[in-house]
């Protein structure tokens, strides 16, 4: 659709169409667009493809009341609350469906906000975290006050009793807090987010990599393992980075062998976004192996339940392959790490791993900065050879 800068004089010199409506397009922020009816109302809209793929369109406000300028502002803030995976149209009519004089107790608002926003949102694995974070942590200690009568030192108590025993689980319980009564806020229940500035332990991150020998290892088990269904999961995760429900719910659709491409959908990554990725000539391998014995199923790891489900875990499956391998204390997870920690290692750059893995944040990936020292004083070594006239 052809596009231009809307302008206050552009849209004060709009004409109405004679029936139904119009839109113009403004060229400076896509999927902004001044509406006319035929009634002669002007209204700001702003479009966005939601979680999904979806595609929503709402409305910013009428333009005699509302300024170009703060429009086209309102329409970046919708616009990047959908790249986040929220759903500003949806949560529009929720607000308007809330009753502002109700003050529900947390349980009761909970449990809502899990069927509405995290139910909408979340994935599988997400959506059962925080059920265990509020039956294990956080209803236990706040579930009968009500939303209005919460204030920072309840968050504060509840994440020093949590943190006696489980100090890491306490600071998500606080940031689930937090989630929660923003939506509150949103809703016109609550004036502030009580959970903010809440001081939360200190986390030290994990970083454990599998070496090259456990890594070799590794492979023997899995070659030896009769479980070869999941053994195809490790070794797709140790090849591709991904993380482990990503590969768990593949199709077969999803994945091109003969260019080599796997594109996941956003409804199964972390970031809501599709991720293209391309996939090596061993991951490809496991995955035309695999292609051979498929029957009907649309999925790549087929569930036992039938062929409308996948997989779901290969804990029990992990936890059996690493003590034969001999290898300890590492989690499956740690086979990302393993994988971003041997591309840095081997010179690539911290973009070209952050796109292999899908951050969309460069400060995501920083983590594995430490790891180019060993590529960096190769390449300082090989600089300082020729200008003391050495040779490569």
């Amino acid at each position: 659709m052809a596009r231009v800068r809307l302008t206050k004089t552009l849209v004060d010199e709009l004409q109405p169409p004679e029936k139904g409506q119009s839109f113009v397009w403004d060229s400076e922020v896509a999927g902004f667009a001044v509406r006319a009816t035929a009634s002669g109302a002007k209204a700001w809209v702003v479009q966005m493809r939601v979680r999904g793929g979806k595609e929503r369109r709402m409305v910013i406000g009428f333009c005699h009341k509302l300024p170009l300028d703060k429009a086209r502002q309102e329409a970046r803030k919708v616009i990047a609350a959908a790249d986040l995976g929220r759903d500003p149209a949806q949560e529009r009519r929720e607000a308007r469906e809330v009753k502002p004089d109700t003050n529900p107790t947390l349980t009761e608002f909970a449990e809502r906000w899990m069927e509405e926003v995290a139910g909408r949102r979340n994935r599988a694995g997400t959506i059962k975290n925080r059920r265990l974070l509020l039956k294990n942590h956080i209803l236990p200690h706040l579930g009968e006050k009500r939303l209005a009568d919460i204030g920072r030192r309840d968050i504060e108590d509840m994440h020093h009793r949590v943190s006696q025993k489980f100090p890491v689980a306490a600071n998500r319980a606080v940031s689930l807090c937090s989630a929660l009564f923003a939506t509150a806020e949103r809703w016109g229940l609550l004036t502030e987010n009580p959970a903010t500035k809440v001081e939360r332990n200190t986390e030290e991150g994990r970083e454990r990599y599998l070496t090259p020998e456990e890594i070799a290892r590794l492979r023997t088990a899995l070659d030896q393992s009769p479980a070869q269904d999941s053994a195809d999961v490790v070794r797709l995760l140790l090849l591709t980075g991904a993380r482990v429900g990503e590969v768990l719910a593949m199709r077969w659709d999803q994945a091109d062998l003969a260019a080599g491409v796997w594109s996941k959908p956003a409804a199964t990554t972390k970031q809501n976004k599709t991720h293209r990725v391309p996939l090596s000539p061993a991951a490809v391998e496991v995955l035309a192996k695999r292609q051979q014995a498929a029957k009907t199923s649309p999925w790549v790891f087929p569930g036992r339940e039938g062929p409308a489900h996948h997989m779901t875990t290969v804990r029990t499956f992990w936890t059996a392959v690493c003590k034969r391998a001999g290898i300890q204390a590492v989690r499956i997870h740690d086979l990302r790490h393993t994988f971003a920690s041997l591309l840095v290692s081997s010179g690539e750059s911290l973009p070209v791993v952050g796109a292999l893995l899908g951050h969309t944040q460069a400060k995501t990936t920083s983590r594995y900065a430490h790891l180019l020292d060993d590529p960096l004083r190769r390449a300082a070594e090989r600089v300082a050879a020729i200008t003391s006239g050495g040779k490569l």
